[in-house]
């Protein structure tokens, strides 16, 4: 009697452990579908030891098979660690029609009481990919033509790249000519040599048949204009006698007071008494430091 209770022990705890083994469940929501439409690949692992940890989660050829994102793309995964039970979610978009092959998924677990990790591999699991349009539907439309957009400067187009044209024209000619003497030059701004273009325009002023107001107006402008350009001074805004606070000549101050009597006084002076004024006042270019 003895050994029947013995036997039936071993034999109750024995079937007891073979329920408590981890069990691997895995499938797919749909086994056939179309181009972008996904499909959940839930695989679950039961009847885990609560102080279980994952050594590693794969699929079995590292992924290759979703390598290509235009044909296969694995949106989202999810993954719980229950106390003992581990689920994973995969949702997978095919975007190729045909048979297709998801392969194989491996869970690697180690148990506590284990010297190595346990290996769980689902199958090979076969997906038939349809495309979306229908095989019996035959008049599809045709694609309407595309509308052309008439911009606001299209009337303008033809004025417009004349007007470029032209710009790039004469900035070309301004390029080859820009070392040329030519009328383009750029502007001077100073006198670089004012004494030398006083004396010029004082040898070209003409005195006879010419009113005393009007020469010696010309002869004060050109006399202002080497002073200004010679000596950087404001001398159309100075009076004879601030110029004469700068500069202690006597020729200078006869000159001035010259052209002070014909401005105020209305004097009227010979051709002889121009002449002379006219070389005094090439003597004091010529002299002026």
């Amino acid at each position: 009697m003895l050994r029947i209770i013995i036997f039936l022990s071993f034999f109750f705890f024995g079937c007891k452990s073979n329920l408590n083994e981890a069990a691997l469940i895995y499938n797919t929501d749909i086994q056939k579908t179309q181009i972008g439409y996904p499909v959940n690949l839930d695989i679950r692992l039961n009847n885990l030891d609560e102080y279980y940890s994952i050594e590693e989660m794969a699929w079995s050829d590292s992924l290759l098979w979703a390598a290509d994102s235009s044909k296969v793309l694995i949106k989202n995964s999810k993954i719980d660690t229950l106390d003992q039970s581990l689920f994973v979610d995969f949702e997978i978009t095919f975007w190729d029609t045909g048979k297709t092959i998801i392969p194989p998924y491996f869970i690697s677990i180690n148990f506590p009481d284990s010297t190595g990790s346990t290996i769980f591999t689902t199958d090979s699991i076969e997906i038939e990919i349809e495309s979306v349009i229908d095989s019996n539907f035959v008049n599809i439309q045709k694609d309407k033509p595309i509308k052309k957009i008439k911009l606001p400067y299209d009337k303008y187009r033809v004025f417009l790249i004349s007007l470029i044209l032209f710009l790039l024209t004469f900035i070309l000619y301004l390029w080859r000519k820009r070392n040329q003497n030519n009328p383009l030059n750029s502007i001077q701004f100073f006198n670089k040599n004012p004494k030398k273009d006083s004396v010029k325009k004082l040898n070209k002023l003409k005195f006879e048949e010419m009113s005393s107001d009007i020469f010696y107006n010309k002869l004060s402008i050109i006399l202002k204009k080497y002073l200004e350009n010679q000596y950087y001074i404001i001398s159309f805004e100075m009076t004879s006698s601030e110029l004469r606070q700068f500069f202690d000549d006597k020729d200078l101050i006869a000159l001035l007071e010259k052209v002070d009597s014909v401005k105020f006084a209305n004097k009227e002076y010979s051709n002889t008494e121009k002449k002379y004024d006219l070389e005094l006042a090439k003597k004091i270019v010529r002299k002026l430091l």
